[in-house]
């Protein structure tokens, strides 16, 4: 693959990421909306924690709008259509499972779906707070993160979307949610490859850490 030195002014980085903030936006204030309304009706231990999960939702989407509208400009990024259609699809080829019809929980079923939904909304806040102004969706390095939750892993952010990503499958019609989810978390591999392409050929401080941190599970 290529690798492009990046040249282009930050007006140039707000534009072509564009489409990612109105995305972003757009799904913040839908989430503000469903806990909203969730806050309206009576408020059980299932109904809080979608409130929770709905309000951690917010949180996280205008958290990427924001770090996309401040981050630093890349230093280096991977060329060619392959490395950035695989990043495209695995960030947004799981929301096709909105198209799919809803089907109805028991209370341990939606409890265990909410709960999913909720760690791994934490778990991906806590991950942009640290990754902060080196967010990105296609593969370009901006900067070396190797604090907090990347301490533990290479790639948490991805961890955390597959929880939330399973959680969420559990809402929707059997097995088909379940086969996009996992064929949602699969597609995160070959994303994974090209992003840690780019940063061995930045950072020379990439090698050992990689050497000394697992991919995306701890401890494997």
């Amino acid at each position: 693959m290529k690798i492009e030195v990046y040249a282009h002014s930050r007006r140039w980085d707000l534009v072509s990421a564009l489409p990612l903030i109105l995305f972003n936006a757009l799904a913040a204030v839908g989430f503000a909306i469903t806990a909203a309304k969730a806050m309206r009706g009576a408020i059980d231990l299932a109904g809080g924690l979608q409130i929770l999960s709905a309000a951690g939702s917010f949180v996280f989407f205008s958290q990427e709008a924001i770090l996309v509208c401040t981050r630093r400009l890349p230093l280096k990024k991977l060329g060619g259509l392959l490395p950035r259609t695989s990043a495209l699809l695995a960030a947004y080829a799981p929301f096709v499972l909105v198209l799919l019809p809803h089907r109805t929980l028991s209370v341990p079923q939606g409890t265990a779906s909410v709960l999913l939904l909720l760690a791994g909304t934490i778990g991906g806040i806590v991950t942009l707070a640290f990754l902060g102004r080196s967010f990105s969706i296609l593969p370009q390095a901006r900067r070396l993160v190797t604090g907090g939750p990347y301490r533990y892993v290479r790639h948490p952010l991805y961890l955390f979307g597959g929880m939330s990503l399973i959680g969420v499958s559990l809402q929707f019609a059997q097995p088909w949610a379940l086969v996009i989810a996992i064929a949602g978390f699969l597609l995160q591999f070959p994303r994974m490859r090209y992003e840690e392409q780019i940063l061995l050929e930045t950072f020379p401080d990439y090698t050992t850490y990689r050497a000394n941190t697992a991919m995306i599970i701890p401890g494997l």
